[in-house]
C-alpha cells in the first residue's frame, strides 16, 4: 500500500505540473507576457517619477501610515491587539522602503528570501483586481443602456469602464500566469530560500539579532543609530559592515539588471 501512495504521489505531481503547464500557455495566449512588459515599463517610470518629483515620498508615507495607526490604536482593546497594530505598520514601512531603494513593486517580483511572501501578493494582488473588474461588469451593462438616454454622457463613461475592464483582466491574467509559475517551482523556491536562510544566519546571525532586537524594542521603526547603539562586541559590527556591503552590492547589481532592460 506504501508503494501504490509513492507512485500515486509521483503520478500526481506529474499531473500537477503538466496541468500548471497548460495554464501557463493558456495565459500566455491572452497576453500575459506582453502586458507584464507593460507593468515592468510603467513601474519603471513610477519609480523615476517618484524619485524626482517626490524625494521625500518616504517620509510621506510613513505619516500616512502614522494616521492609519494611531486611529486603530485608540479601538485596541488589549496589548496583544497594540503589538499586532505596531507590527502591521513597522512591516509596511519596511515593504514600501525595499519597493522604493529596489524601484520593483512587491507583487511583481520574487522574493527570494521568502518565496510563500510573494505568493501572497500575487493572491492579494489578484482578488483586488477580481472584485474591481466585477464593479466594471456592472457598470458596463448601464452605460450601454444608458448610450439610448444619454449618448454624450455614457459613450465616454463607457469606453473608460471598458479600458478598466481591460487592465483589470489582464491584471488578473498576469497574476494567474505568475502564481502557476510559483506552484510549478515551489518546491525548489522553497529549498533555495531555506539554504540562503541558513547561510544568512551563519554568515550574519549575530549583525541579524541586533537589527531584529532593535525592531522589537521600538514602537516604530528603528533608526540607524538605535541599531548601532544596540552593537555590543566586535562580531555584531564585523558582521553588520558585512552585511552592509553584501546589500550594497545587490541593490548595485539590481539597478544594473534595471538599465539593461
Amino acid at each position: 500500500m506504501g508503494t501504490f501512495e509513492i507512485e500515486c504521489n509521483g503520478v500526481g505531481y506529474m499531473e500537477e505540473k503538466a496541468e500548471y503547464n497548460r495554464k501557463i500557455k493558456l495565459y500566455e495566449k491572452l497576453g500575459a507576457l506582453k502586458f507584464q512588459k507593460v507593468v515592468f515599463a510603467v513601474e519603471r517610470a513610477k519609480f523615476k517619477i517618484i524619485k524626482k518629483f517626490c524625494p521625500n515620498f518616504l517620509k510621506h508615507f510613513d505619516k500616512y501610515c502614522d494616521r492609519k495607526k494611531k486611529r486603530e490604536l485608540k479601538r485596541a482593546k488589549n496589548t496583544t491587539e497594540v503589538e499586532k497594530i505596531n507590527r502591521k505598520y513597522k512591516n509596511a514601512k519596511m515593504a514600501m522602503r525595499k519597493e522604493f531603494h529596489q524601484e520593483k513593486n512587491r507583487n511583481y517580483h520574487l522574493n527570494e528570501n521568502n518565496p510563500k511572501e510573494t505568493y501572497e501578493y500575487l493572491e492579494w494582488n489578484k482578488s483586488v483586481h477580481k472584485r474591481n473588474l466585477k464593479l466594471n461588469l456592472v457598470a458596463i451593462p448601464v452605460l450601454i443602456a444608458g448610450l439610448f438616454f444619454f449618448p454624450a454622457i455614457s459613450a465616454p463613461l463607457l469606453a473608460f469602464e471598458l479600458f478598466k475592464a481591460g487592465i483589470n483582466f489582464e491584471c488578473i491574467n498576469i497574476q494567474n500566469y505568475n502564481i502557476c509559475r510559483y506552484k510549478r517551482a515551489e518546491e525548489a523556491l522553497l529549498k533555495h530560500a531555506q539554504k540562503k536562510t541558513e547561510r544568512r544566519i551563519e554568515e550574519y546571525g549575530e549583525a541579524s539579532k541586533v537589527i531584529s532586537q532593535s525592531i522589537e524594542k521600538s514602537s516604530d521603526l528603528p533608526s540607524i543609530d538605535d541599531i548601532i547603539g544596540s552593537i555590543e562586541n566586535k562580531e555584531q559590527l564585523r558582521q553588520m559592515k558585512k552585511l552592509l556591503e553584501e546589500a550594497q552590492r545587490e541593490r548595485k547589481i539590481d539597478n544594473n539588471r534595471g538599465k539593461t532592460k
